[in-house]
C-alpha cells in the first residue's frame, strides 16, 4: 500500500516553445523513461493544455468567470438545489 503521508515528488517542464515557455508540472514517481514519455506527449499536446483563462473556451477574462452559451427559444428546467452544508450556505448567497 502507498504511503499517503509522503510529499509527492513534482517535476517543472517545459512543453512550450524556446521562445515561448508553457511549464507544466508532473508527478515524479515514475521511471525516467515513463517521465520522458509523458514530456514528449504533453510537448506534442501542447496546444491543449493553456496557462491562461483567457486561453479556455468558455471562460472570460483574468478572473474566470465562465460563460455559458443557452440557446435561443429554449424553455429553461428548474431543479431543485443541492443540499449544502450550513457552514458554508452563506458563503454561497453572497
Amino acid at each position: 500500500m502507498p504511503n499517503i503521508t509522503k510529499t509527492l515528488k513534482t517535476k517543472r517542464v517545459n512543453i512550450g516553445l524556446e521562445d515561448e515557455t508553457k511549464f507544466a508540472m508532473i508527478g515524479g514517481y515514475c521511471d525516467e523513461d515513463t517521465i520522458n514519455k509523458i514530456i514528449d506527449l504533453l510537448h506534442e499536446y501542447q496546444e491543449l493544455f493553456p496557462n491562461k483563462f483567457s486561453d479556455m473556451k468558455g471562460i472570460i477574462g483574468d478572473l474566470g468567470v465562465m460563460k455559458i452559451p443557452l440557446k435561443p427559444n429554449m424553455k429553461l428546467v428548474k431543479q431543485r438545489s443541492y443540499r449544502m452544508n450550513p457552514k458554508y450556505k452563506e458563503k454561497v448567497k453572497e
